[in-house]
């Protein structure tokens, strides 16, 4: 009867260390594998995750005017509003993704779009010298976008518009610093 107790005992043991990651560290690390594999470039996910769903809260609420006349945008329906929300939570997230180190700025080096603008090279630089300053713009956004978040929570559009504000300048803080900071903008002609 021992000898069967025993034996499950050493059963369950060896399962349990089977399906344990080998060699985990104190600090929650694989042995011998990073603990975050990041695949997509600081580009993509700005194409892909951070200016869609900033563009889609930022979109849903504001006063549009057309030939028709003024339209006043703003989340109705609860769909609506758990669509806002959904694209709050994206937002969110992916200023985590911003986080996480030995992200590449491109999949293609590419060049300075014209004066005063950062190549892919003068921005992967930039981010090797300052990545505490680059870190600090993601938080400050995901900061902006959990103030979207509550306000969408308690379907505040007036709060909403307003972190809609904090989100443009969030934004712009961190390409003027990292993309275009000397951007050299042409004066519009003089037709006098």
């Amino acid at each position: 009867m021992n000898t069967i107790k025993i034996a499950g005992v050493a059963t369950a043991l060896t399962l349990i260390i089977a399906c344990s990651p080998q060699g985990a560290t104190k600090k929650g690390e694989l042995a011998g594998q990073r603990q975050f594999l990041p695949v997509a470039t600081i580009q993509d996910l700005m194409e892909s995750q951070i200016d869609p769903a900033a563009d889609g809260v930022w979109d849903s609420v504001g006063t549009v005017i057309t030939a028709a006349g003024e339209e006043n945008r703003q989340p109705h329906t609860a769909e609506q509003w758990e669509e806002v929300r959904r694209k709050a939570l994206n937002l969110v997230e992916a200023t985590n993704l911003l986080l996480i180190p030995g992200r590449g700025v491109a999949r293609q080096a590419f060049p300075s779009a014209g004066p005063g603008v950062f190549s892919s090279a003068d921005i992967e630089h930039k981010l090797a010298t300052d990545r505490a300053g680059f870190d600090a713009f993601a938080v400050a956004l995901r900061n902006v976008a959990l103030e979207q978040l509550t306000a969408i929570n308690h379907r505040d559009v007036a709060a909403l518009s307003k972190a809609g504000e904090a989100l443009d300048t969030a934004c712009e803080s961190c390409h003027l610093t990292f993309w275009y900071p000397h951007e050299v903008i042409p004066l519009l002609p003089d037709f006098k």
